[in-house]
Formats: C-alpha cells, structure tokens, sequence
C-alpha cells in the first residue's frame, strides 16, 4: 500500500516526502483549469520540481461546471475536461478521483432518468478524454448528506459496468462508507474495479488519531485484493500541529498495514 495526502498546498507538497508520504494528491484548481497555458506554465514547473510525485488528482470538476440539469453546457464541459485532464497528466497525475458533489447534483424538480442519462454520457466523455493521456478515472460514492445521486459503492459499479471503459474505474473512500452504513458486501462486489482508495477520521480529520479504528478498512482492502494508492483526505489549515498530525497519522497507519500484511486471511471487523 503507498500512502498519500489530498492537498494543494505548495508549503505542504514541499515537505511530503519528509513527512514520510509516497505522493500528493492535488486538487483540480491546482492546475488553474479556467486560466491559460501561461499562467500555468510556472505551476506546472513548480509542481514537478515540488519534491514528491503527483499521481492523483481530486476536486475534480467544480459547481460552476454542472454536469446534470437543464443549464448542462456541452462546450463548456469539454473544454474544462480537456484542460484539467491534459494538465493532471502533465505534472505525473495517474489516477483522477471523480466525487465531485456540486456538479453532478441532480437540481430539484429534475427526473431522476435524465439525470442518470446525463451522468452515464459524461462519465464516458471523462473516460474517454482521460484514455488520450493514459489516465484512469475513479468514480467515488458519496453518502447522502452530501449527494443526491450515487451513495453506494454499488451504484457507482454499476455505472462503470454500463459505460464499460477500461480506464472507468472506482474509489472507495471509508470515510463514506462509514456514514452511510455501507454494507461489507458492497465492497466486496467493487473490489475488482477499485483503482483508488481515500480516508480519514471522522470529521475529515487524520486517519488513526480520532475514534475511527482504520485497521477494518485495511483488512477489508487487503481481503479485495487492493494493494494501491490510499490517500489521506482531511481537513486543516498549515500549521505545526497540521504537520505533527501529518507525521503520526502515516507512522501509524504504516504500521497498521503492516500488522494486516502479517495477517493470514484477515476477517474484517465491522466498521464504527
């Protein structure tokens, strides 16, 4: 398993690698996707001299991008995909996590069969686009109280199987899981198409330094045979104990998928 932190902040990059993290995951307004190529020129240098590798992007499509609704544009959206993509791309991006919450709200009043219509045919154009630039993209489940469509594992396999694209692949995020009771089996039935996984403690905060015991979701990986990217998605302003917090958290979460490494057929234990 390598271990990652969501951040696109350039004081934070910088120090990752000391703080013992394998690569960062940035946000898509890291890549200033509504500027131009010369304004991202000196990001683009910056970022590949930052001192960690960039594998993974989140944040993907922002609100002011709607991708389900009446004022859905076409134009728009591709020349936002295009850009952010072929940027992500650039600076060593691999795999896009696709959550996205604002934009692919369903507006009140809109059929549920148009939105689901709207979203299957962006999730290809994703795909596709991202293919051109050797990217995956992996579709996140979000719980309820933050979407309105999309809050099971199994609803976001099913639409990678309906829009069948290699490259169209899923995150499991357990911060989700856990605040929507999702069901040990929904994981299971995704765990041939994971090809990114998030999480945190509750309230977005490191993962291992509150209540939630993470060994669970490591086992439940581990047993799904998922031995990739794990980035940590949390939330925190810079500051000394944002860096202490940074540095404890992946001690200890390397050292709890360790004990699961040294674990024969590990039977997970339920979530919180």
């Amino acid at each position: 398993m390598r271990f990652g932190l969501c951040t696109g902040n350039l004081e934070v990059l910088r120090q990752l690698a000391s703080w013992g993290y394998d690569y960062a995951e940035i946000g898509g307004s890291t890549v200033v996707p509504f500027e131009d190529d010369r304004a991202f020129a000196p990001i683009r240098t910056e970022l590949l001299e930052i001192g960690v590798p960039i594998e993974a992007l989140a944040g993907f499509v922002p609100g002011s991008v709607p991708v389900i609704g009446p004022t859905v544009d076409q134009a728009q959206i591709l020349g936002y995909l295009e850009t952010t993509i072929g940027r992500a791309a650039d600076v060593g991006v691999k795999v896009v996590n696709w959550g996205s919450v604002v934009s692919r709200r369903v507006p009140d009043g809109w059929p549920m069969s148009k939105a689901w219509d709207q979203i299957e045919r962006v999730a290809a154009l994703i795909a596709d686009i991202a293919a051109k630039s050797g990217v995956t993209i992996a579709v996140e489940a979000v719980n309820p109280r933050e979407a309105n469509i999309l809050f099971y594992l199994t609803e976001a396999l099913n639409l990678v199987r309906t829009v069948d694209r290699t490259n169209l692949r899923l995150n499991v995020d357990y911060y989700h899981l856990v605040k929507q009771n999702e069901p040990p089996e929904h994981l299971t039935a995704a765990a041939p198409f994971l090809a990114h996984a998030h999480t945190s403690d509750d309230n977005r905060g490191f993962p291992g330094l509150g209540a939630w015991d993470q060994k669970p979701f490591l086992q439940s990986l581990k047993a799904g045979g998922y031995d990739g990217r794990l980035s940590f998605e949390v939330r925190g302003t810079f500051n000394p104990q944002f860096a202490e917090d940074a540095q404890r958290s992946v001690r200890l979460m390397r050292r709890l998928q360790a004990e699961v490494e040294g674990e024969t057929n590990p039977t997970p234990r339920p979530s919180p």
